[in-house]
């Protein structure tokens, strides 16, 4: 009898620890230049910082285009967090365009999930250019109505 309490004490552990276990989504990681949307990949393309503007920007013709604004030029590495609107030196804006769908989002001050996290991109400086980097982020569409996963490496 002790046998059986023991052996259904471990088959119950057991079953708690398989159910408890958290999966999460994949990371997706695009290569240099490209970006993603969900898991549509977009680029390679080349990227150019505006001075007049602060907005590094590139895009590939028909298919779609990226967009980071600060509020002014970086010059130094560092973390910026993602903003609606880019209103201090270490804050970001970023709106991705697919051409394709007729869709555009744009960075949110905060993940738009109930933990209401802040997001943070890694900017690169690199002697006379900038580059950005960032991994599953959620940006919500323009309209309201979507959000999508967004990626991007940006050298």
């Amino acid at each position: 009898m002790k046998k059986l309490h023991i052996s259904l004490f471990a088959v119950i552990t057991l079953l708690i620890a398989s159910c408890s276990k958290t999966y999460t989504d994949p990371v997706y990681t695009p290569d240099s230049n490209k970006w993603l949307v969900n898991t549509d990949t977009f680029g390679p393309a080349v990227f150019k910082y505006d001075d007049a503007t602060n907005v590094l920007y590139g895009g590939v013709a028909g298919k779609g285009a990226i967009y980071a604004y600060f509020k002014e030029k970086p010059k130094e590495d560092g973390k910026y967090v993602l903003r609606v609107k880019a209103d201090e030196v270490s804050e970001i804006t970023i709106l991705v365009i697919d051409s394709v769908k007729n869709i555009a989002w744009i960075s949110t001050d905060d993940d738009g999930l109930p933990l209401k996290k802040e997001q943070f991109a890694d900017v690169r400086v690199n002697a006379s250019s900038i580059g950005i980097a960032f991994n599953d982020f959620w940006l919500k569409e323009t309209m309201n109505v979507y959000k999508a996963k967004i990626s991007a490496n940006i050298n």
